[in-house]
């Protein structure tokens, strides 16, 4: 995490050739806090670029010591439900379920999609934070404004129903 620190520091002081360093570092978490809201790999790699745009552009406000991981998930997790609610507005009735890409149209043959869409859409995004992102769960809790106890709880449902099902994808 020093190093991620480090990173940042550099960015603060405009110094951007660490950047392919830090993105590399950052990019799958990033990438699965979105996609877990939006649920299409092109979009979720677009939100990615805006993601990592708006960190840079707001770099002096993230807080030296923090966690950034957290952070650019955070950033990412917001762009994600705005562009999802702004692509459910744009689109209306039967559209909406004509363009909603099938998860087997997504990724196909992803363990980790397969396992995923069993779960609901907050099992899927406090399993994605806690456990490719590796946030803490009062984190997760902060993050989605819901108490601790019932992210612990959703999160131990999900668990539960992940096990109970993995022998369909060993």
């Amino acid at each position: 995490m020093d190093q991620i620190h480090d990173l940042i520091e550099q960015l603060k002081r405009r110094d951007y050739a660490s950047f392919d360093t830090f993105y590399h570092l950052t990019k799958h978490q990033v990438f699965y806090a979105i996609v877990s809201v939006v649920k299409d790999k092109n979009i979720a790699e677009d939100l990615m670029q805006e993601t990592y745009m708006k960190f840079l552009e707001h770099i002096d406000q993230f807080k030296t010591g923090s966690n950034p991981y957290a952070y650019l998930s955070r950033i990412g997790r917001n762009l994600a439900i705005d562009t999802y609610h702004q692509r459910k507005k744009e689109v209306m009735g039967d559209e909406l379920m004509d363009n909603m890409p099938s998860p087997e149209e997504e990724v196909e043959n992803d363990d980790i999609f397969k396992m995923l869409d069993l779960l609901n859409d907050d099992e899927r995004e406090i399993v994605t934070l806690h456990v490719i992102n590796d946030l803490k769960f009062r984190e997760i809790s902060d993050m989605m404004g819901k108490p601790l106890g019932t992210v612990l709880w959703i999160y131990n449902k999900a668990i539960k129903k992940l096990k109970e099902r993995a022998g369909e994808f060993i």
